[in-house]
């Protein structure tokens, strides 16, 4: 795993200078958004729960992070991620204990109905008026969006033309080092005992699997990866806004995990690549931009019926030499 970390490093570490300005955002949004659908699988993919919810924890760790930086002095990146990270941990504790109270549809709906919750709060300027008149001119002026300041990394202010560069690499080592935890959890005893409750929970039960608790530990670790990449996001583009926090976002989440193959561990890298890839696709049909999107999703879904992830593995299987085979 190490030997595969370092070589993704050192493919994507030479992006800056390799690409236009432009393009090496669209893949940062790729990588960031790769972060958050691997932290989503975490809890559908492994743990077999699907959520409609996890928009909650990407936009909820930006917002606090955009808050804190609007009303104290923090210029700090790092202090703004560990904030906002912070905010993504408890409340998915919070809605995690209550959600995996129920199962299959019941906790789907149950994580859909605190996402809108939480989405109201926020569209209807509930949580601005916290803050006094500053934070209704805020709701008034930006409608719920939030703009976020270039932030100083490592205690370095980098100008415009040098920031994105420079806040890429902070992207890439982020998505490296969740790659690698996340790997390592799906292969440790917690990672096994999450897909034996998914396979079937009441024979996991049987054996000494407390399955509640581990569906909670799985809930709170997917919102806190998810948690991280809306960090990252609501930094790259300066803006978070209450499009992060419906429900239809963790649709794409939920969409782009499926894609790239729920239960292949690279599956949802791939979708959200693609999925990014086809986004940024279908602008040029300006018109009829979702329509674009829908049929290049469509077209995906039937060209690579077992994910993205599982066609690349079927690929390598066939060219693979048998027992006998070989030059």
């Amino acid at each position: 795993m190490l030997l595969a970390a370092a070589a993704t490093a050192m493919v994507l570490l030479p992006m800056p200078v390799l690409l236009a300005p432009y393009h090496l955002v669209i893949l940062a949004d790729a990588l960031i958004f790769a972060i958050a659908c691997m932290g989503m699988n975490l809890v559908f993919g492994t743990a077999g729960l699907l959520s409609f919810g996890h928009a909650t924890f990407f936009a909820i760790s930006a917002y606090a992070g955009a808050f804190l930086c609007r009303f104290t002095p923090v210029d700090s990146f790092e202090i703004y991620l560990i904030f906002g990270l912070s905010f993504s941990v408890l409340l998915a504790v919070g809605l995690g204990y209550l959600c995996v109270r129920a199962t299959r549809i019941h906790f789907t709906i149950l994580t859909l109905a605190f996402c809108q919750i939480v989405y109201s709060l926020f569209i209807n300027g509930a949580v601005f008026e916290l803050f006094g008149g500053e934070g209704r001119a805020i709701y008034y002026v930006t409608e719920g969006s939030m703009y976020i300041p270039r932030l100083t990394l490592l205690g370095i202010k980098f100008g415009p033309e040098t920031f994105i560069p420079a806040f890429y690499n902070v992207i890439v080592a982020g998505a490296v080092v969740a790659g690698m935890v996340l790997w390592r959890i799906d292969r440790s005893p917690f990672g096994l005992a999450l897909k034996a409750i998914r396979d079937n929970a009441e024979r996991a039960a049987a054996v000494g699997i407390r399955v509640r608790r581990y569906r909670w530990y799985a809930f709170v670790l997917s919102g806190a990866f998810v948690g991280f990449a809306g960090s990252l996001y609501g930094q790259l583009s300066r803006q978070i806004t209450p499009d992060q926090l419906d429900w239809l976002f963790s649709a794409k989440l939920v969409l782009a995990v499926v894609l790239g193959g729920l239960r292949h561990f690279l599956g949802p890298v791939f979708g959200a690549v693609v999925f990014v890839g086809l986004e940024e696709a279908a602008l040029g049909v300006v018109k009829y931009h979702n329509l674009a999107l829908g049929v290049m999703l469509i077209a995906v879904v039937f060209l690579f019926p077992g994910g993205l992830a599982g066609a690349v593995q079927a690929l390598f299987t066939r060219r693979r030499p048998g027992p006998g085979g070989g030059a």
